[in-house]
């Protein structure tokens, strides 16, 4: 069996207890599950090399997080100014986690769980989030119509000024007559393809080196998920009648308006998610009829790509994985170890940290400090304490008997004695005493005094 898998993690409106299900594609077997509440639409985020799995709730202010290996929602605090639209987390360097709460897009750094920024350029609520592979820019549509690309050092940026103005995104892409529904990008990232998908009929692809629009496909239906392959030869419409469209753009078409000519019925509704497979042969689409299929991508091969023109390749249905519990809300793809699904005692590397819950300044936020113990990690939460507020920080005990001291302690101990040092040698030079005492009282009393300076008011003694 290949240690790799590719997973399909899905959740549903009737989801249960249970909040999240991972099936195998190959098999189609129900890989694991994960107790928790149910989840928002568009929210569903991978956290590092496959650690964390992260969801809003729908209908609350709240985030929940699980450690990929367990079944149980991570004990931290995750409280957000409202109920989220839209999430992604970036999944290189530090990472950061941006959420659409209604028109806001709220930046979160998760190792410490600070507020980055706030940004309300769009003018109606957010309905999709999308990182960049490099995780340094990240693309939003919402239902204004509007496809924005934000670059994360400007809010970085704007964090360290009292008085800075509004985030500005670094390309404002271009805007859709009707609500956005997805946004899919290829894996080459600022080099690459962006595609948005809207109700009012068309998808928009854009170069990001530019910022401007390359081609305008259209469909005969409302488009209501969007995906693409890694080099963005093909792209994949779901739409609100439940058909699947495949757009071939190698060899790339003129600049401009794009037909769609054929289309394979799907769904008995709306498609609200497409996936691809790692591979790039089989895609797999999630609907409002509560369908979780796996198809492969017939008649894909070298030569039909260059002959792209006369070729339009069909979709073959393989298995259904999920079904029964309602409209999905989430679908995504994770290539991952079979082990980190079942390892619970595996050593997790990112740190998750309770968000703050001042939302007035990101400024004036405390700021939460990870700590790595050396002893192995407890199975049920993160060493994470807040230094400022955290009541349990003082009532840690030594766990090697009353004279051990931890090396925090020791350096407390050690500060404390270099300012008693110091503020005894200050004390001396200031009085000019000599290392023996009763010599340096008696010279006290010889002293002559000195003027300051005029005005001053300062007195100093110097010996005889």
């Amino acid at each position: 069996m290949d240690p790799l898998v590719d997973a399909i993690v899905v959740t549903s409106n009737n989801a249960g207890a249970e909040s999240v299900q991972v099936y195998d594609v190959a098999t189609g077997t129900l890989l694991k599950s994960y107790r928790g509440d149910i989840a928002a639409q568009s929210t569903l985020c991978f956290v590092g090399q496959a650690e964390y799995l992260m969801a809003a709730v729908r209908d609350k202010p709240f985030l929940q997080a699980w450690a990929l290996p367990r079944h149980e929602t991570l004990q931290i605090r995750l409280i957000v100014p409202g109920k989220a639209s839209a999430m992604a987390v970036s999944s290189n360097g530090p990472k950061y986690c941006v959420i659409g709460i209604a028109e806001k897009l709220t930046v979160y750094k998760l190792v410490t769980g600070r507020m980055i920024g706030v940004s309300s350029r769009h003018y109606q609520p957010v309905t999709c989030v999308k990182f960049t592979p490099c995780g340094n820019y990240f693309a939003s549509g919402g239902e204004d119509g509007f496809v924005y690309l934000w670059s994360l050092a400007s809010f970085i940026e704007t964090l360290h000024k009292q008085d800075a103005p509004q985030v500005q995104p670094h390309f404002i892409l271009g805007q859709h007559s009707d609500k956005v529904t997805a946004l899919a990008m290829t894996s080459s990232g600022m080099q690459g393809f962006l595609v948005s998908s809207s109700l009012d009929h068309t998808a928009k692809v854009f170069d990001l080196v530019t910022g401007r629009p390359v081609y305008n496909i259209i469909s005969a239906t409302g488009i209501t998920s969007v995906a693409c392959n890694s080099m963005g030869s093909q792209v994949f419409l779901g739409n609100s009648n439940g058909t699947v469209n495949i757009v071939n753009l190698l060899p790339h078409p003129p600049p401009g308006d794009v037909q769609v000519s054929s289309s394979n019925q799907c769904h008995t509704n709306s498609v609200r998610h497409l996936a691809v497979t790692t591979t790039g042969n089989q895609i797999v689409s999630g609907g409002e009829d509560g369908d979780v299929k796996v198809w492969s991508i017939a008649g894909l091969s070298l030569a039909s790509l260059e002959n792209a023109s006369n070729h339009n390749p069909s979709l073959a249905l393989q298995k259904m994985v999920h079904t029964g519990r309602g409209r999905i809300t989430n679908l995504a793809i994770l290539r991952t170890d079979r082990e980190a699904l079942s390892d619970a005692d595996r050593e997790l590397e990112e740190v998750i940290a309770p968000f703050s819950q001042d939302f007035s300044n990101p400024l004036n936020i405390e700021i939460n400090v990870p700590i790595r113990g050396r002893g192995k990690p407890q199975p049920h939460h993160l060493d994470i304490f807040n230094f400022a507020t955290d009541p349990c920080f003082d009532s840690v005990e030594p766990d090697k008997g009353p004279d051990y001291r931890n090396d925090l302690e020791e350096s407390v101990i050690n500060l404390q004695e270099n300012n008693k040092d110091l503020y005894s040698f200050a004390m001396k030079q200031i009085l000019s005493l000599t290392p023996e005492g009763e010599e340096g009282e008696k010279g006290v009393a010889g002293k002559k005094k000195s003027k300051g300076k005029k005005g001053s008011g300062n007195r100093y003694f110097v010996k005889s």
